[in-house]
């Protein structure tokens, strides 16, 4: 991995081209992430839109096919939701034997404030036709697809349900501005507790379906692959990748670091896409035992926690620090998730060694 030259110097390259970079841990401190820190995932060039001239095109099973502008989307009864955003191949780098996929540590995660409109607002002005299953939504990024089809586009679909729920945001801001071009200028799609894949950017068409959509980004990838084939049918059993599973991580201290014989505090950040996250335990002894932090600062329903848990530590030596979250749902964090071939939802326990100096 490399340093990034474009945006904040201090985010980690993980793929020049499409650029995909990712924040170090111990810039993840903050509730809200700077938009410049805010980690960047694109499967196709960043597409230059200029607002001026472009149009969110909305059509398929609907009543009233529309051809918004901008400045008629803007116009339109906003909110603001605070909504973390992770990878689902965010942590993937850690899985043994290697996952395919881009090869994330920690830092494909970010918090921000999004602004936008609720996306069943635009579809009760369309109006939805009863043989409409599915929403798709498609991007202005294209390219040839992994599966070597030469020109397509990053596009995914939700079911009704999702689209229409009153949190399901077209945003159009983030932290206050308007979007950045690595962000989605001029509009994306925001499904608060989903991980990253369902937050389509650079919107340009919402088309409404009769069947279920069935495109690359919906099929072949964002599923769980498990390793090897079911013994009856001879197919690989997929499921589909959605919610965000509950995970805490260390921001502080970093992995390696020299402490003081004398209280420290140790701090981070915690969520799930389940529920609201109800605990976060962290052992000084590599999980043998368990204690509870302090959840602290702001609680939004979308949005992470950060804890703290002052330590004052007995000997100097060796200590391996592994930290895990449990949501209101009774989901836990695992001391190792499963293996898939794809590398999705590696929320196993975060683990650090630190050395206590005396």
């Amino acid at each position: 991995m490399t340093r990034n030259p474009g945006n904040d110097p201090r985010l980690v390259v993980v793929r020049e081209s499409p650029l995909n970079a990712e924040t170090p841990l111990e810039l993840l401190d903050d509730y809200v992430t700077p938009t410049p820190l805010f980690y960047m995932r694109s499967n196709f060039p960043v597409p230059g839109i200029l607002a001026d001239s472009w149009h969110l095109v909305v059509d398929g099973e609907v009543e009233r096919p529309l051809a918004l502008s901008y400045s008629e989307l803007v116009s339109l009864p906003a909110r603001d939701l605070t909504v973390t955003i992770e990878c689902a191949g965010n942590g993937r780098s850690y899985f043994s034997p290697k996952a395919q996929g881009e090869q994330w540590r920690y830092g494909a995660v970010g918090n921000a404030v999004w602004t936008g409109t609720p996306l069943r607002t635009i579809l009760e002005i369309a109006g939805i036709k009863p043989p409409a299953v599915e929403v798709l939504c498609v991007g202005a990024d294209r390219g040839t697809l992994p599966d070597g089809t030469p020109e397509g586009a990053f596009e995914r679909s939700l079911t009704l349900e999702t689209a229409t729920a009153p949190d399901t945001l077209l945003a159009w801001a983030m932290n206050g501005e308007p979007l950045s071009p690595a962000h989605g200028y001029p509009l994306r799609l925001i499904v608060p507790g989903w991980y990253g894949m369902s937050a389509v950017k650079w919107l340009t068409r919402i088309s409404l379906l009769a069947e279920p959509f069935t495109g690359f980004y919906q099929r072949e990838r964002y599923v769980m692959v498990p390793d090897g084939r079911d013994s009856e049918s001879g197919h690989t059993r997929t499921t589909p990748v959605t919610r965000m599973a509950p995970r805490a991580l260390i921001t502080s201290p970093v992995d390696g670091a020299r402490l003081e014989a004398n209280r420290a505090r140790i701090s981070g950040m915690a969520w799930s896409g389940l529920a609201a996250v109800e605990k976060v335990e962290l052992s000084l002894d590599g999980g043998a035992t368990w204690d509870l932090t302090r959840l602290t600062g702001p609680n939004h329903r979308y949005a992470w926690r950060h804890w703290e848990y002052d330590w004052t530590p007995e000997t100097a030596g060796s200590y391996e620090v592994v930290v895990r979250a449990t949501d209101a749902k009774g989901n836990a964090q695992p001391a190792q998730a499963s293996w898939n071939k794809l590398g999705y939802k590696n929320n196993s326990a975060h683990r650090i060694g630190v050395r206590v100096e005396g």
